[in-house]
């Protein structure tokens, strides 16, 4: 996943960045104020608009894109039929050690609740919760970046404004005016892109991880509950298989 954002990004700022340097004179496309206003009208915007707490999700959720593995809905199925084929030989306690129940946190804690002995609805209660609100919480994450996607242009169109109105105080100098149109225009070039580019997509991705890792947790959730059951192998797998595409 973290591979496609990057991918993406060199793709789209590659392509813009080569349609700039082929244009006679670079310089025109670059402004501190324009992108002053652009970035920071925007990034206060947010900071109005939101909590500190969602600000504080958003910050992670964006992180977790990067650093965060993506697990495959197959594989999960497949990690926890084998650990009920496990759980019939071994404690829960041992299997808690083995490489494929670390590398997942939600796992993990499924997995220890069951081995504490707790029962299975406070099992599933807990579990639910959890999941919920990890979902609420990239939820809130994905309208974060959705929000600054939709200010962006604004106020790239504000920059636009006030560089008209500059402009036009200068109407003395017609020679200038065509210089000043091109970089009040920079402004809302400077706007589009990071909706269109950064924001949007990145509040998409969030999307895309979030669903993602809640059909992950929902697997684990019934898997889990499945084993503490003491169901076989077998039929862990048919209630699981109906996650999978």
């Amino acid at each position: 996943m973290r591979l496609s954002v990057i991918i993406g990004f060199i793709l789209g700022f590659g392509i813009i960045i080569i349609s700039v340097i082929t244009r006679e004179n670079v310089s025109y496309f670059f402004n501190a104020s324009s992108l002053a206003i652009t970035l920071g009208g925007t990034l206060s915007a947010v900071i109005i608009h939101f909590s500190p707490h969602a600000l504080k999700d958003a910050a992670i959720s964006f992180w977790n894109i990067f650093s965060e593995k993506q697990f495959n809905a197959s594989i999960i199925v497949k990690n926890i039929v084998d650990i009920s084929k496990r759980s019939r030989k071994t404690s829960f306690r041992t299997i808690l050690k083995a490489n494929t129940v670390k590398k997942n946190s939600f796992l993990s804690k499924a997995l220890t609740l069951v081995a504490d002995g707790m029962e299975a609805a406070q099992v599933e209660e807990i579990l639910v919760k959890d999941s919920r609100s990890t979902t609420d919480r990239n939820r809130i994450a994905e309208r974060v970046f959705n929000i600054a996607g939709s200010f962006a242009p604004m106020f790239g169109m504000m920059g636009t404004v006030i560089g008209l109105i500059a402009m036009l105080n200068r109407i003395d100098t017609p020679a200038k005016m065509p210089a000043a149109m091109g970089l009040a225009l920079v402004t809302t070039l400077y706007g589009l892109i990071l909706s269109a580019l950064v924001f949007k997509p990145i509040a998409g991705k969030i999307r895309d991880k979030n669903n993602i890792d809640t059909k992950i947790r929902e697997i684990i959730i019934e898997g889990v509950l499945s084993i503490q059951r003491g169901e076989n192998s077998q039929l862990t797998k048919e209630r699981l298989s109906i996650y999978l595409d």
